[in-house]
């Protein structure tokens, strides 16, 4: 079965759980950036300021790639809606279970 996705929904890039995904990774990258990977310009900050530091690059991180996320899907609705092209096309077959 062939199916092809005409339009995405901005709404729901929003509001799903893709942005806490990039969150935590966010988080893990900038656990690794901060604590594990030595830095000398990083060597002054104390733990608290390391912290910080990560919680505010991982909302920014969320932030960047939560708008770059909803623009694609503009930029993709309106060359598959408006201008009529091919959207994606998926081709998904059934799988019977056999018991």
């Amino acid at each position: 079965m062939k199916l092809e996705v005409r339009n995405i929904s901005v709404g729901s890039l929003v509001t799903s759980s893709v942005p806490i995904v990039i969150f935590v990774l966010a988080l893990l990258g900038g656990g690794v950036k901060f604590f594990i990977v030595p830095d000398p310009q990083l060597a002054p900050m104390t733990v608290l300021q390391k912290v910080m530091s990560v919680g505010l690059y991982s909302l920014l991180y969320v932030i960047i790639s939560s708008a770059v996320l909803v623009f694609s899907a503009f930029v993709y609705n309106v060359f598959s809606g408006v201008l009529g092209l091919r959207g994606f096309t998926l081709d998904i077959e059934e799988v019977h279970d056999h018991e």
